[in-house]
């Protein structure tokens, strides 16, 4: 979990007044490890502060007749909100008050604070930190992931050997009727029962092998027979279980022209074709290396397969008890990430909301969840790593940094140096990505 870093901005909340402890600071230890501080500023403290609030402030404000940051403090003060003045003097009280508050009660935070105003006069703050709180994973002992043999047999072989043939064919243009077997490029759209083009049923020189079953049924059919520049309208009707489902079951008329009629000619698989492609002496070492690989493959996925049911198991069997400020915290990551895809894809979340048929109160019940889910699993693991695990060593972190730094382009290496100093942010996170790998491969080999 990360360390405390004091937030670069801070939200305040005014909370109606209650009845404190007398207590410069009283502490209230709240359930699932939160502490709550109470605070009241001596108003000497609170003056000098707000004078290195306002000098902050002017640096912003413009009035005529003076540099920026020059006015008097009488003139600042009537153009600068009270209520930016006051959160501003409220920042510069912050660091040495969370500072003290630390030293003094034994505190450990795992996440920023939360800051709340509870009164003006005398200026009073409620601090509440989030401590680690208490995990069990139960059960651990029993938590075994069954492991599956990977299959390929001489089938998948054999579809991997003719998609390798299709990527082979050579085609030759002919000025006969199209038949089975042959390559037909054709304009086509398709119109509804009113004569209006179908949106998403155009096409300009679409390829189809006739006879491979690449289209709605009936429609290769139809161009049999065909020569270039004919032309041809036929009816049909799109499948029930059709991927877009706007379109599925609906009748079609569609109007063809043929652009082009090729023949295919396909190569044989033999020691001379896969020698001349694949640079190996025989049929009999390609399939062997095909087979390998798809082997290879089944393997990874199977892997994966298997690391996820255990994280899951691992998450489902952790007992913990999440405070909210933890939770509302991984949630903004999580719509962070979240934002952060849509703009990878170019889309608004607007275009999001239409296509996905939610409303912004099922993606936030959504969010939430995710947000407990992986804060569920990462305490588990860390949990299990303690128990399970195996402490790397200096050594180890040796071995472990030189391999990072080996993936970094050359120009990157000498910069991240800094970085990877013992107990930085990055020397830690690469410290528990390996502990969490060594746990998994210790758990799965059980």
């Amino acid at each position: 979990m990360a360390a405390l870093r004091l937030p670069l901005q801070i939200i305040f909340t005014q909370v109606p007044s209650r009845s404190m402890s007398k207590s410069p600071s009283p502490i209230e230890r709240l359930p699932d490890a939160r502490v709550r501080c109470t605070v009241t500023f001596e108003p000497e403290r609170v003056r000098a502060s707000e004078e290195k609030a306002l000098e902050h402030l002017a640096a912003s404000v413009k009035l005529p007749g003076f540099r920026p940051g020059k006015a008097p403090g009488d003139m600042l003060r009537e153009k600068i909100d009270p209520n930016e003045l006051l959160e501003e003097t409220i920042r510069q009280l912050l660091p040495e008050t969370f500072s003290s508050l630390l030293k003094e009660h034994d505190i450990k935070p795992i996440i920023h604070p939360k800051v709340e105003l509870q009164k003006k006069d005398p200026l009073t703050l409620t601090v509440t930190f989030v401590e680690k709180p208490t995990v069990k994973v139960k059960g651990l002992e029993k938590i075994k992931v069954e492991k599956k043999e990977p299959k390929v047999d001489g089938k998948d072989v054999e579809r991997m050997e003719n998609y390798f043939l299709e990527q082979h064919r050579t085609y030759t243009p002919v000025e006969r009727a199209s038949k089975e077997g042959d390559r037909i490029k054709v304009d086509f759209h398709g119109t509804d029962d009113q004569g209006k083009e179908i949106e998403g049923t155009r096409s300009q020189s679409y390829g189809i092998v006739l006879g491979s079953k690449t289209l709605i049924p009936g429609f290769e059919d139809a161009l049999l027979g065909l020569k270039k520049d004919e032309k041809k309208s036929f009816a049909l009707k799109f499948p029930e279980k059709y991927h877009a489902e706007k379109l599925a079951g609906t009748p079609v008329t569609f109007h063809a022209s043929v652009v082009g009629v090729e023949e295919v000619n396909s190569p044989k698989m033999d020691d001379a074709f896969a020698k001349k492609n694949f640079n190996v002496e025989s049929v009999a070492e390609l399939r062997k290396q095909i087979e390998d690989r798809m082997r290879a493959e089944e393997n990874n996925i199977e892997r994966s397969r298997r690391e996820q049911a255990l994280l899951e198991q691992i998450r489902e069997h952790t007992v913990v008890e999440l405070a909210p400020e933890l939770v509302d915290e991984e949630e903004h990551a999580v719509m962070e990430q979240f934002e952060r895809q849509l703009r990878e894809q170019n889309m608004s979340a607007a275009d999001w909301f239409a296509q996905s048929k939610k409303d912004p109160v099922e993606l936030r019940n959504e969010m939430k969840e995710q947000a407990k889910k992986r804060i569920t699993l990462r305490l588990g693991l860390e949990k299990v790593v303690e128990e399970k695990g195996q402490r790397l060593t200096e050594d180890d972190m040796k071995k472990v940094i030189e391999e990072f730094v080996r993936s970094l382009p050359p120009e990157k290496r000498k910069e991240i140096d800094t970085q990877l100093q013992k107990g930085s942010d990055l020397y830690e996170r690469l410290r528990w990505q390996k502990e969490v790998e060594q746990t998994i491969e210790i758990l799965l080999a059980a």
